[in-house]
Order: C-alpha cells, then sequence, then structure tokens
C-alpha cells in the first residue's frame, strides 16, 4: 500500500516539473505580446457570445410582449360555419 502511494506521489512530482518547461505564454508570462493579443481576443469573443445571448433575450422579449397584447379585430379568429363546405 506504501508503495502504491509513493509511487502516486512521485508521478504527481514528476508531471508537475512539466509546468516549468512550458513556453511563456503557456506558463502565463505577462510581459508577452501573444499574452496581450490573447486577452484582448478574449474579451472580443465575450462580447461576442453576450452579444448573441442579449439578441436571444430580446426576440424572446419581443416575441413575449406581442403574446400579451390583444388581437387588433381584423387578426380575430371568429367562428364560421363549416357545414357548407361539408
Amino acid at each position: 500500500m506504501r508503495a502504491k502511494i509513493l509511487s502516486i506521489l512521485l508521478l504527481s512530482i514528476l508531471f508537475a516539473t512539466h509546468e516549468t518547461l512550458a513556453c511563456p505564454f503557456c506558463y502565463g508570462a505577462k510581459d508577452g505580446k501573444s499574452t496581450e493579443h490573447m486577452a484582448i481576443a478574449i474579451w472580443f469573443l465575450f462580447g461576442a457570445v453576450l452579444s448573441v445571448i442579449g439578441g436571444i433575450g430580446a426576440f424572446s422579449f419581443h416575441l413575449w410582449r406581442q403574446g400579451r397584447m390583444p388581437a387588433e379585430p381584423h387578426q380575430e379568429i371568429t367562428q364560421e360555419d363549416l357545414t357548407k363546405y361539408e
């Protein structure tokens, strides 16, 4: 049991050291130009997603408002005698 725990601990330490070998972009260098550009891209995509969700919300609100309004007299469904078509 101890050997199993020790091997898991050693493997986790081994995989944790790979983080130090990562490129500056992956490691999170604050000075890198690519990090700055990636931050701009993330904010742009965040705005695009919020725009789409906002559009869906606005359209849902529009449908809700239109559904609550009474129908115009020329749009009302009237009961018509359908016996003449039988």
